[in-house]
């Protein structure tokens, strides 16, 4: 039995093509995903027409995502039609009284009939994979029983030859852009720590636009993730996202992307935000400066400025990381603003300062952005801020972590008493001690 479909039909250079709508239980039912069907791997098209579905991505991120936002939605699914006989048969042909003004288009609507072969799934894979799982109850969300009778736009397009379909194939995954982390921070309206991270720039919240000489100055970039030489930002989004998720996890909150918290859980975690940023904006001299001028701020994070470091989105990271640790019974017990108080007294920032050297500067001088470094800084960020808090073994696992970041063979240095090799101490604290490589062979005994 041939399967009919309402559809449009248009042609792009040399390929005719179908739009149409199919409810999601017709298109699970009538349209087969690549990986299902053995003679496409005998053929050896799956390997090159089609991807491998990422069941993670399908399982943790698009079956929530369909199966509980009534806000759904998604582009069209790509149908190729395998080795079936197409006909398309406009309304033009049946319909005997058209109003003027629709014989124009009239012709390319209609009905496509189908006979033999079978519709595969094309391009959407992942889509088609993930309604499947929900339609089959392996989610269970607000709108996982009625999926099935949603309509979904589907692009019929008939398989005319091997090189024909994998170029099409290969056409459409080659040039999809793919939305940028930034993107997605300023649209989500389900990512919780989105949602929180754009707030932070609204009026009378720490990140907010400010009026220099009346005209108004941004103070973060959510064009980008990188500053450049000459920006008169402070930081970007994305570092200001990733801030959200560390305040967060810190006060014990992880939030599921895919997942909308309620508006006053939204509140609550937009004032725990608020209250680390603000007095880190207000109590750092260098950020006054730079929010009372924000012209000053290339030269503030030029990489021989004393500051420099302040204004490296990475750093900037590793240091709310620090006063966040600081703030446990573990690692000093500081009230924010105490810690942020002390953190300003850290004698340099500059990217030449020896002490950052192998910690988050590279050995060609640049900046370090991976995670370790970000965690390797602030470590010692914990060390230099609250070292009169910390006891003994915290501070001799700092020392460890700093000298095989620098280089050193601290195990046979410990190994041989002091003898073989090379160690360094660690830079003065503003508080307290310093640890030395005594205190260390002392806490090693």
């Amino acid at each position: 039995m041939a399967t009919l479909i309402p559809a449009i039909k248009g042609k792009l250079g040399n390929t005719t093509f179908y739009e149409a709508t199919m409810r999601v239980s017709d298109l699970l039912s009538s349209v087969t995903p690549p990986s299902d069907l053995d003679e496409w791997a005998n053929m050896g098209l799956e390997e090159k027409m089609q991807r491998e579905p990422d069941m993670n991505r399908i399982r943790d991120k698009l079956v929530p995502y369909l199966a509980n936002n009534g806000d759904r939605f998604f582009g069209s699914i790509v149908v190729l039609i395998w080795q079936g006989s197409v006909d398309f048969e406009p309304v033009t042909e049946f319909a005997t009284k058209i109003p003027a003004a629709y014989k124009g288009a009239a012709p390319k609507m209609g009905f496509v009939s189908i006979d033999g072969g079978k519709l595969v799934v094309l391009d959407g894979q992942h889509r088609y994979l993930a309604l499947r799982d929900i339609r089959d109850g392996k989610h269970v969300g607000d709108g996982a029983n009625n999926i099935v009778n949603d309509e979904v736009c589907v692009i019929l397009i008939e398989h005319e030859s091997d090189m024909k379909t994998r170029r099409i194939f290969n056409t459409v995954n080659r040039y999809a852009k793919v939305t940028s982390r930034g993107d997605n921070i300023i649209t989500s309206e389900d990512d919780g720590a989105a949602i929180v991270a754009r707030r932070m720039l609204s009026a009378d919240q720490p990140l907010a636009d400010r009026a220099v000489n009346g005209k108004p100055v941004s103070l973060v970039n959510w064009k980008s993730n990188t500053l450049t030489k000459r920006s008169t930002q402070l930081t970007t989004l994305s570092t200001v996202y990733d801030s959200v998720e560390l305040i967060l996890d810190a006060n014990g909150i992880k939030l599921d992307p895919a997942t909308r918290p309620t508006d006053n859980e939204i509140e609550t975690h937009q004032e725990m935000v608020k209250t680390v940023w603000e007095p880190i904006l207000e109590g750092m001299p260098a950020f006054g400066g730079a929010l009372a001028d924000p012209s000053t701020i290339p030269g503030l994070r030029e990489d021989t400025a004393p500051t420099s470091l302040l204004f490296k989105p990475a750093s900037q990271l590793a240091l709310i990381d620090a006063l966040l640790r600081t703030g446990t019974s573990e690692q000093g017990k500081l009230k924010i603003k105490e810690a942020v108080v002390r953190a300003a007294k850290i004698p340099t920032w500059s990217m030449d300062a020896d002490m950052w050297r192998g910690i988050i500067i590279k050995q060609n001088g640049t900046i370090d952005a991976g995670r370790d470094a970000k965690r390797r800084m602030a470590d010692l960020l914990v060390y230099l801020i609250a070292s009169d808090r910390l006891s003994p073994a915290l501070k001799f696992g700092i020392w460890k972590r700093f000298n095989i970041a620098r280089g050193h063979d601290v195990d046979e240095w410990l190994e041989s008493d002091g003898e073989d090799g090379l160690v360094e101490d660690l830079p003065t604290p503003v508080e307290g001690d310093t640890f030395t490589k005594e205190d260390a062979l002392a806490n090693n005994a």
